[in-house]
Order: C-alpha cells, then structure tokens, then sequence
C-alpha cells in the first residue's frame, strides 16, 4: 500500500512539474544527439557526471515560483547547452581533438588559422528542434498556470535533489577523473577504451576538465626520486654514431608535408588510391628538390606523426611533451637544458648560433616565449624578415623587396621567401675574414668559416588553405598546363576544348588535392634554395637537413581521400593515415650505404628525431628523458599521442596500453607484446617527465649544474 502511494506521488509531482521533468530529460536528448554526431554511437558508458550536473541545474531552477521564468530560464540553460556542444563538435571536426582545458589558452591562435567553421547540420538542428518543441510546450503550459507557494517539504525536496545531483557529480568526478600521480599513469595503461564522449558525454568531459583546472594534481616526487630516474640508464651508441659529429644541424618542419607530394602512386610505399595523374618523371619534373632529398636521404618510409605543430615542433626539439598542458604557455619559464640547443651549447667549445624561422607571428603558440627556453637565441618571424627584405632593397643589395607579407590579405606567406630572406640567418658565417670585396655578388666561399649553428624551421605554405592563391599564380597556370598536357595525351577520354574550364575534369576532392600539390611547388623550391645556399657557402658537407612532416593534411579530410580511409574499419592499415616523411640528408652520406641501411622501415616516430640526432652527432644522452629512440637503434618506439591520447604502434591503436581500439591482422603477439613492454616503459617516462615540468627540477640551479656537469662527464 505504501509503495502504491510512493508511485502515486512521484507521478503526481510529475503531473505538476512537467517543465522540470521535460527540461531534464530534453537536455538529455540533446547531448545523446551531440555525442552520436561525433562517436556515432548515442549512448555514454559513464553518465553520471552529466546526469548529476543536470539534476543539480533542475533542481536548483525548481526555487524560481514564477512558471514564465522557469520556462524561460531551462530554455536558456538547453540552449547554453546546445551552444557549448556545437563548439565541441566544430573543434572536433576542425582538429579531431576533444575539448580539453588547455584549449582555452590556443583560443586565439585557433582562430587565427580557422579558414572556415564547419557546420554540423545534425547536431544544430537537433538540439533546435528539442528547445523549440520545449519552449512552445513551456509557453502553452504557462500561459493557463500560476506560479504557487511551496510548502517547506517541497523546498526540502528540491533541496534534497541539488545535493544528490552535487553528490553524483563529486563521486563520479573523483571515480573517473583521477588526478594523483598513482591513478592518473594507472588510467594511462589500464584505463578505459572509449572516447571521452562516448565515456562521459560532452558536459561530463566538460565539467571533468573544469574540476582538473581547479583540484590540479599538486604531489610532488622527491628530487632524489627524480635524479635516480634520469640518470639510471644512458644511451647505446649505434652504428651511426657519431658520423655526423660536430656538424651544423637544420631541422625544417614542413607543414603538412605528406609523401604524395613526393612520389608517384606506382611507387608509393603507402596507399594511395586517389592521386593526380603524374609518373615518377613528372614528380621529379615538378617537384626536383624534395625528390632529390628522398634520393639522396636516409629515409623512414614508416615514420608517423599524429600531433599538431605546436607538440610535433616541441617534441622534435625537446624529445618529450607533459600530459595536460601545454609547453608554450603552462611552461615557458621553465629550464629545459636537455633540447637539442641547448646540449650542443653546453657541449660544444665552440661558438654556436641557435635560432627558430616561421613565416608567420611569432606570437602565435606563444613562441616568442616558449623558444628561448628551448634553447634558441631568438625566433624570426614574418615582420622581421619583412624588415630584412626592405632594408636589402634601401642599400641596393636586391632590385625589389624579396619578402612580401601576405598574412593580412588572408594568405599564406611564401617558404620560398622566408629560406631566401632568412638564409644569411640560418647558416651565418663569420664575415671578420672579409676578403675586402664589397661587389653584392661576391660568394661566401670568400669567406672564412665561422661559428656552428643549429636552425629550426617551420614552414606554413602548405598549410590548409588549399584554394587559388594569389602569390602562386604562375605556379598554378604551370601546373595547370601540365595537367592538360597529360588528360589529351590519349591515356584519357577527354577532349582540349573540355579542358578550358579549369578543374571540369576533377572531383571536389581532386581540386582540393591539386591545390595541395600546387602548394608543395613552393616548399620544394624553399628546400632548393636552402641546399643551394649552404653549397654557395662551403657548408653543404658540413651540415645535417631533417625534414619531416608534423602532422598529415588533415585539412578537408584530404589524407583521408588520397589513401581511402573513411574511417577505423577499413582493411588497411588506418594508422597508415598519420604516415608522412622523414628524410635526414647530409651530402654524401647516404652514398656510403646499401638500400636496405638508408630505406628504414621500421615505425618510427616524431619522439626519435632528438634521439636520432643526438646518436649521429656523436653525443651520449640519459634516454629516460625522452620518448623514442634512435632510428638506427634496435628498438622500435612507440607513439604516444599528447593532442589525442591516444598510443600508436605498427599496426596498433590503443586508447591506454592494454585497451587497444584497433590491431591488424599481421601484428604477432610476440610483436603485440614488445609493443605493450615499450609502451608500458613510456608510461613511467612520462611520468617522471610530467613531474621535471610541474617542478621545473631542472629550474634549480643545483640540479642544472649536475645535469650539465653528467653530460659532460658521459661524453668526456
């Protein structure tokens, strides 16, 4: 009898609080429609998060008495809601990405590089069919109510309800969200196997993100723990090591760089099932420098990169990367002496010039602060060498300004130009021996050799933005040419006088991929102009080039198009989606080694580049404080990726190391399990690295002297 008159009260509240209960379960319906959009699967696996949030929100707006604002102020909170949603689905679909914190501090570099904001159609017009079927039914219902009076035990009720929904919330948070050093790198080898959406629904990541900004992980390891780990384990020196001693170093980040912008669909390692029409010949036709350094490179056809180019940019520096932050803001104070500039300025006698080149703001990811920590004097950026450029012009050494800022006319600036501009820069020369000649033609052979340096570049021609351009004009009409010479040379079923239109013969996919191919055109000549500059000066020999793709042209899914993949369950590879070059090149090296030495194919990653340095230019390291490993090391690493959380191994993808989202066929278990064995081991490395960086450990001057002083002491 008692249980008949519970039922019958809980369907009379009900019955009198329909805005509450319909408010409740539309934001519900609302976030299920959110995450399907995204994951493709409605359902969450860990709710209760959201669900306490959303009762606490209906509880809390049951003490307004009057009926009209309640029912406007749930359907400001659906919309609220809506709107937060549809930024997580525009920021997914732009990066792939799930909100994290951080984020916020990317904001404006986010949108500075936006070219335009996705729409997702279903997401926005199902959240707006649920507050619009609420707020008519609200306003009909309002319009024959009256706000009453609540008795105490109705006020206790609501009251009971706010702290339910605060106490599901607390628990869930601190069950599924952990924040201690011991359970946050448990979760990161036994944790869960979905999604943050799929696990916790957009709010539940949200206010999941909040409550780690807010109850940050302040443990702390003891510095003796830290040194034991740091210094129990010292690099093995392999074949390679030290050939390259002593040498200049110039590492080019090229944007978005991908293999098809070098080899020919028949030649391709990868697969690529959707090209534009060009052999072997025509590649090394249009693309003669970037073909020439795949030649004459050692190269890694299995290297993979699945970062943005703020991370694959530190980490190619650095070795290393913390979870939950990010270097160039969080950190951009801290003492970091283990990047590659700064161990060679600690270890080498001689003079050494470090310095950071991007055609674009150098505030952008903060750089401005975040490299000089990273070792680099200073970063050139697209002002300064809009200064260079005009003041070349005022003393008459060049005819016409040769940098030309085309940011603000909602371009991208040209590499070409920045590695002309910028090459005087990035391999200086002492000029103290000037032989006296002032002719502006005068070669730097003339010269005497002057400091060592080490240059990074990060190019952006070919970043997004895969649409006519006005200072690739001619480049395009080039390329467009060509392409008619080949669709009428009677391989294809076309006639000239179709031809005239541009692009009637291409797919909307097929455009994209040629304005892609037309911008690799001037990232080649950039890598021309930078070999042809260090040969002008006597420095080609002497000098190490390292170019590699930070990340796959993921911009209108284009890598997707080119290789087929649509999506994780294909028959292929997807991890073959985030392949994309690696080249190391120094003049005549590779000539000295079979194929099979200078064609790697093992899976490499971002994280061994500094390793791979390092080993080739004869220097000892602690390999606990980075990620990878030398490629030419026995080893194989594995990729763990800071942006998507994800590990990445040949022919693996786990979401934590022992919850694999994807394994293909060919991978053995013996290889599944040295896959766990290495990907475990990383885990504690990026443990520890997460604690030199909380603790800046190395921001004590006593354990800065005891680093450099070990380093020195190991490599003698």
């Amino acid at each position: 009898m008692e249980k008949t008159n519970v039922f019958k009260k809980i369907i009379g509240w009900i019955r009198n609080n329909p805005l509450s209960v319909l408010y409740f379960f539309f934001a519900i319906a609302i976030e299920m429609v959110l995450v399907f959009t995204v994951e493709g699967n409605p359902f969450m696996t860990r709710p209760f998060v959201s669900l306490g949030v959303l009762l606490m929100a209906t509880a809390l707006v049951l003490y307004i008495p009057n009926l009209c604002v309640r029912a406007y102020t749930y359907t400001g909170l659906l919309v609220a809601q809506m709107v937060l949603d549809l930024i997580f689905c525009v920021v997914y679909d732009m990066t792939d990405q799930y909100f994290d914190i951080g984020m916020l501090k990317l904001r404006n570099d986010a949108f500075g590089i936006i070219e335009s904001l996705p729409v997702n159609f279903l997401a926005f017009f199902g959240g707006l069919f649920f507050i619009l079927v609420y707020l008519v039914y609200g306003l009909r219902y309002v319009h024959g109510k009256r706000g009453g009076k609540r008795s105490k035990r109705t006020k206790w009720f609501y009251a009971l309800a706010a702290v339910g929904g605060f106490a599901i919330t607390g628990v869930s948070l601190v069950c599924y969200f952990p924040r201690n050093g011991v359970d946050q790198y448990d979760e990161m080898i036994n944790g869960r196997a979905e999604s943050a959406y799929s696990a916790y629904g957009m709010i539940g990541n949200l206010t999941g993100e909040v409550y780690g900004a807010i109850f940050k992980d302040r443990t702390k390891l003891a510095d003796t723990d830290i040194e034991n780990f740091i210094y129990s384990q010292t690099s093995t020196p392999t074949v390679q090591f030290g050939k390259m001693a002593g040498k200049n170093v110039v590492t080019v980040l090229a944007e978005s760089l991908e293999w098809y912008a070098i080899l020919a669909q028949e030649e391709a390692f990868d697969d690529y099932v959707n090209t534009l029409p060009f052999s072997a010949e025509d590649m090394r036709t249009l693309y003669p420098n970037l073909r020439e350094m795949y030649e004459e490179s050692v190269v890694m056809t299995n290297f993979h990169s699945r970062e943005k180019t703020d991370i694959a940019e530190t980490i190619s520096i650095l070795g290393s990367y913390p979870t939950g932050a990010y270097i160039n803001y969080e950190y951009s104070d801290n003492t970091l002496p283990h990047t590659v500039p700064n161990l060679l300025q600690t270890l080498r006698t001689e003079k050494m010039s470090s310095k950071s080149f991007h055609n674009g703001f150098k505030t952008f990811y903060n750089r401005h602060k975040a490299h000089p920590i990273l070792g680099f004097e200073g970063m050139t950026d697209m002002d300064d060498m809009e200064d260079i450029a005009k003041e070349w012009k005022k003393s008459g050494k060049e005819n016409k300004i040769c940098f030309t800022d085309t940011m603000l006319a909602g371009l991208r600036n040209l590499d070409s130009e920045m590695f002309y501009t910028s090459r005087d820069l990035i391999a200086p020369l002492d000029i103290s021996q000037d032989t006296g000649k002032e002719d502006p033609g005068v070669t730097y052979l003339d010269y005497g050799k002057g400091e060592s340096f080490y240059s990074y570049i990060t190019t952006i021609t070919m970043h997004g933005m895969y649409i006519p351009r006005d200072n690739l004009l001619q480049e395009q009409e080039m390329l467009e040419n060509y392409l008619r010479m080949i669709y009428t040379s009677g391989d294809y079923e076309i006639e000239r006088e179709d031809l005239d239109e541009p692009y009637c013969y291409m797919t909307d996919e097929e455009e994209i991929l040629f304005y892609y191919m037309l911008t690799a055109i001037d990232t080649d000549r950039a890598i021309g102009q930078l070999k042809a500059d260090l040969a002008k000066k006597g420095l080609l020999e002497d000098t190490i080039i390292v170019v590699f793709g930070d990340h796959n042209a993921y911009y209108h899914e284009l890598s997707n198009f080119v290789k087929d993949i649509e999506d994780y369950e294909t028959d292929r590879k997807f991890t073959d989606l985030y392949n994309v070059p690696l080249m190391i090149y120094n003049k005549g090296w590779s000539d000295q080694m079979a194929d099979e030495e200078r064609v790697i194919d093992k899976f490499t990653c971002t994280a061994d580049i500094v390793p791979t340095l390092l080993d080739l230019l004869g220097i000892t390291y602690y390999s606990n404080l980075y990620y990878g490993n030398s490629i030419f090391s026995d080893k194989q690493s594995v990729l763990y990726t800071r942006a998507y959380d994800n590990f990445i191994s040949d022919g693996i993808v786990a979401r934590s190391v022992n919850k694999v989202l994807y394994r293909d066929d060919s991978v053995t278990t013996e290889q599944f399990n040295a896959y766990k064995a290495e990907a475990t081991a990383l885990v504690q490395k990026i443990k520890y690295c997460d604690y030199i960086f909380k603790q800046d450990y190395f921001g004590e001057e006593e354990n800065l002297q005891q680093f450099q002083n070990n380093m020195k002491q190991i490599n003698n």
